[in-house]
């Protein structure tokens, strides 16, 4: 079975700092990937590069079998995306955001309208799809962003601190979503967070990065078995620790 994300070597230097070093690992189709590390780690950058956002300095990447270099338009086309700073146009409504965010992927008239209006009910924004998005709180931006990654249908979604701003119920909510896209689409999802109890409840298999190298890469259950903890903080730490040591 061909592998949904296929990393080979990836290398980004930003002059005399190396953001990501020789990176190498695959991400099945329909598995829900977990992405670790501290604030830079290397996990963002590895992410826009993937979606031809950060030309890679070496090394190569292919989703769905697709190269992100030179087939950088295809990528994005299959694929959903929520950076972790996500600033939206405070004049248009979320409706015609939403709108706009599907013309980009070819679609309009009645089908962009139907996807902006089921996926604003989907995360419960309905009584504020036509406000100015100037006036929403953070969840709400949040949901927002979640919903423009959405638009398109995705096969591949790749979402950077998701649950950022979310409320506990909120969090629940896209957790759920994100098991029932994964479990009934076949939806490959790379979720990349510092909140390490989501990523334990969500992800099977996880990638842990440290200072631009990756420094773990396997099941929660076999890493926390290795390092004999119980809990992601715990596994996080002794990872942390064995580089340093």
């Amino acid at each position: 079975m061909q592998d949904a994300i296929e990393i080979l070597g990836l290398t980004k230097d930003f002059g005399a700092v190396r953001a990501v070093d020789e990176l190498r690992l695959r991400v099945a189709p329909g598995e829900v990937f977990g992405f670790m590390g501290h604030n830079g780690a290397g996990k963002t950058t590895t992410l826009r590069m993937l979606l031809g956002l950060t030309p890679p300095t070496s090394g190569a990447a292919r989703v769905l079998g697709r190269d992100v270099v030179g087939e950088t338009l295809a990528v994005r086309r299959v694929c959903g995306y929520l950076p972790a700073d996500y600033a939206l146009p405070p004049d248009m409504t979320a409706r015609q955001f939403l709108v706009y965010v599907a013309a980009m992927f070819g679609l309009t008239g009645a089908v962009a309208a139907g996807r902006a209006r089921e996926l604003l009910a989907q995360f419960g924004l309905e009584a504020a799809a036509d406000r100015k998005l100037r006036g929403f709180s953070t969840g709400m931006t949040q949901k927002v962003g979640l919903a423009q990654a959405l638009i398109n249908e995705p096969r591949v979604l790749l979402l950077d601190e998701p649950t950022s701003g979310l409320d506990p119920l909120g969090r629940h909510e896209l957790l759920e979503l994100l098991r029932g896209l994964a479990r009934d689409r076949g939806v490959t999802v790379v979720f990349s967070s510092h909140i390490l109890s989501d990523v334990e409840s969500l992800c099977r298999r996880v990638a842990v990065m440290h200072h631009a190298r990756l420094i773990a890469c396997d099941e929660v259950a076999a890493l926390k078995a290795a390092h004999g903890v119980t809990s992601m903080d715990d596994l996080y730490l002794a990872l942390v620790r064995r580089e340093a040591a």
